[in-house]
């Protein structure tokens, strides 16, 4: 091998075990792609248990649950670093999906789970309700809690959500999906990004949100579910295919959505009937008092020509008067006819808003109440 070959040779030599060692380190030093989701550091010293109380109304009645929640965990949940830490090339959803995965089933949550559940499951049991009405329960819980959002205002854990009786869409989600796998439902998150909403998802035999196989459900308010918002804060609407983030390995289906998509169909119906025939009303009461004025002006004059003798004029107003008469009952038929179907639809729409929380008597007074 002449000089020049070996240090050539050498060179070689020493740029392959750069790369060795590189790689090397690099596997040794450098962490292989993983997501850091927050989590709850309970804090030790805190010993104490905190009564969170809350009431809400479902079918006939208020419902009140109180359940023990401890401290030293709520402290830890609102000390928590909320920021989730990426290494790697990690897709948006993969470390999404980890992050909130994470933030429902942090293990030190798993008392305040289950005094919940305990107490949802004394309820179901002494009014001997149906697996479908048993997710009403849980969910109408979350769905009263108090909708509020934050400027900065990062994702809450479930446990802060029960404490602080409040959050936005993606807290009181994260609460209820939680409650709902465990109880075995199978549910998803369902993440609207260009609308920055959250919602969860049922499967369900019936009232499938768009393409997905899932029913809508709304946790900012107290609505029905399958149900979807019909308007969100600042006035937006929901337009994109939610990112579907399946929690759980719950397998059984919510079975309601036949009556909830009558029931909301009823409303949708009786809010156009309403707005149809509110000016037709309107101007049938505008056009009755002008009939009513013209015939009492008439039966004025009438009176005065009576009284005076006039009985030729006199005569000559009567069939004016009573062609005037006969118009202003036939529109006043007309005006009771419409008020009444106005006033039915009235009635219907807002039984049906005022008692979202009771889907087996709304869907039982529709079908009393139909047609409009």
């Amino acid at each position: 091998m002449t000089h020049k070959n070996t240090i050539f040779f050498l060179v070689f030599l020493f740029i392959f075990a750069i790369a060795i060692l590189a790689a090397y380190m690099g596997g040794l030093f450098l962490p292989q792609a993983s997501v850091v989701s927050p989590h709850i550091v309970p804090l030790s010293s805190d010993s104490r248990s905190i009564a969170s109380t809350h009431s809400y109304p479902f079918g006939q009645e208020m419902i009140t649950i109180t359940v023990p929640v401890s401290d030293a965990v709520y402290q830890g949940a609102k000390l928590a670093v909320k920021d989730v830490t990426i290494y790697g090339n990690i897709s948006e959803f993969t470390w999404v999906t980890e992050s909130y995965h994470s933030m429902i089933n942090d293990p030190a949550q798993e008392d305040l789970y289950q005094a919940l559940l305990k107490e949802f499951r004394k309820i179901k049991t002494e009014k001997g309700l149906s697996d479908d009405q048993y997710l009403e329960l849980i969910t109408t819980f979350v769905q009263s809690l108090r909708y509020e959002t934050l400027a900065d205002n990062p994702a809450k854990f479930p446990v802060e959500t029960v404490v602080d009786g409040s959050g936005d869409c993606d807290d009181k989600s994260l609460l209820l999906a939680g409650l709902l796998s465990r109880e075995g439902y199978r549910i998803a998150l369902m993440s609207f990004r260009p609308e920055e909403h959250m919602a969860v998802g049922i499967a369900a035999d019936d009232y499938l949100y768009k393409n997905s196989n899932y029913s809508y459900i709304e946790t900012t308010n107290i609505s029905f579910v399958g149900v979807p918002a019909s308007t969100l804060l600042g006035g937006r609407t929901l337009q994109s295919n939610p990112v579907i983030i399946p929690i759980g390995n719950g397998t059984k289906i919510y079975t309601g959505g036949k009556e909830t998509r009558s029931i909301n169909s009823a409303y949708i119906q009786s809010e156009q009937i309403v707005k149809e025939l509110e000016p037709q009303i309107i101007s049938l009461e505008a056009d009755l008092k002008t009939r009513q004025e013209r015939i009492t002006q008439l039966e004025s004059q009438m009176q005065s020509m009576k009284g005076s003798g006039n009985t030729l004029n006199y005569n000559a107003q009567v069939p004016v008067h009573n062609g005037l008469v006969a118009d202003y009952n036939a529109n006043l038929s007309t005006y009771r006819t419409l008020f009444s179907r106005y006033e039915k639809a009235v009635q219907v729409h807002n039984y049906i808003l005022n008692h979202n929380f009771d889907r087996s008597g709304v869907y039982e007074y529709i079908q009393q109440n139909l047609p409009l």
